[in-house]
């Protein structure tokens, strides 16, 4: 049996590279035309095309799930048509079995899944975000787009600019500080800060903090000042330029404690973060499918229905994800519930399809 996992590994892992080129050869190809049609005047076709660099990996990603679906109907199709499945079946091979036999394929392209969505892509992506506004407003980015705001408890933190390296110096803060009857108490105005990671702390320098009170209102100056918080540059760095999908466990991790202790939702982020958790599943429900499809309705097919029935099943199960999230915003489903749901519906529908063919 060692040289039948050998042999559909190989076929697997063939079909899934090609299928997972040619998407995404047309994903970003579109994605080209929608970066050209941003109409910036200093954005220009070099700057799209390093922002669809930096991204790749990204893309990949996002796209290798459903490569892998559609891989697994092309080869085990293949094997199929030539009768080499049918010889499998007859030799007294059970789907379980053919299933462990993608087991090793199924693996090596979780183990890329993971790589790039943990340690590639997060980082490609936050640079391409920066070089991409740098490149349609100027190194003043930020600034130009009214600069970025956070929330921690009762202060509420303006930001005109980072640094390129994970936001660890900050420029042009403005602080506003306000008591239990959301009355401003506060306001610190500094040229830039720098943060000690081992204290947990930051450095503001070229400070003007005003204090507000009923009675009158006191304006001080220091060089520097000490504030004592936990706010990594890279929470930061991942609010202001990445989405929820697109960071990683720790930082979706990071993002979600820091809501939860300013009582703010952080459905959004639960989602990326079970939807990452529960990839494996996605993997193998998928390729449950795929297996179950090639030896039920579709065994005597050829390579275009499957290819198109593929394609159906990748969007529908895209689209069931696209469904379940907001439901679970707004009516406050928990977010494993969501993103369980259609792997589940779509595990259940391959086990129902082997055990009524195979």
């Amino acid at each position: 049996m060692l040289t039948i996992d050998r042999y559909l590994t190989g076929r697997s892992l063939r079909a899934i590279a090609l299928v997972a080129a040619s998407l995404t050869s047309m994903m970003l190809l579109f994605a080209l035309f929608d970066e050209l049609a941003e109409g910036a005047e200093r954005y220009g076709f070099d700057d799209a095309l390093n922002y669809l660099w930096r991204t790749l990996p990204r893309r990949l990603d996002d796209l290798l799930l459903y490569s892998v679906f559609i891989g697994y109907l092309a080869a085990l199709g293949q094997l199929a048509e030539q009768g080499e499945l049918t010889a499998l079946r007859a030799a007294g091979t059970s789907p379980g079995r053919l299933v462990a036999a993608l087991a090793p394929s199924l693996l090596l392209c979780l183990s890329l899944s993971f790589a790039l969505s943990e340690y590639l892509a997060p980082k490609a992506e936050q640079a391409a975000e920066v070089a991409k506004l740098n490149a349609q407003y100027g190194r003043d980015a930020m600034q130009n787009k009214g600069g970025f705001w956070i929330r921690d408890d009762q202060l509420y933190m303006q930001i005109q600019a980072m640094s390129d390296d994970n936001g660890g110096t900050l420029w042009g803060l403005r602080q506003y500080w306000l008591d239990s009857n959301q009355r401003l108490v506060r306001s610190v105005d500094a040229d830039f800060a720098t943060f000690d990671a081992n204290n947990e702390f930051w450095t503001l320098y070229n400070v003007r903090e005003s204090r507000l009170s009923e009675q009158m209102t006191t304006v001080e100056n220091f060089p520097q000042s000490l504030w004592a918080n936990a706010i990594t540059p890279q929470l930061l760095a991942n609010q202001a330029f990445l989405e929820p999908k697109k960071m990683s466990l720790r930082g979706l991790t990071d993002q979600i404690n820091f809501l939860q202790r300013q009582q703010l939702q952080a459905t959004n982020y639960q989602l990326a973060l079970w939807s990452r958790l529960l990839k494996p599943l996605s993997y193998f429900s998928l390729a449950l499918l795929a297996l179950a499809i090639v030896l039920g309705p579709m065994r005597g097919t050829g390579l275009g229905p499957r290819v198109a029935l593929g394609l159906l099943v990748g969007l529908t199960f895209k689209y069931l994800q696209d469904l379940f999230a907001p439901m679970a915003v707004v009516f406050a489903l928990p977010a494993v519930l969501a993103v369980a749901l259609p792997i589940g519906a779509y595990t259940l529908c391959a086990y129902l399809l082997i055990r009524r063919y195979a």
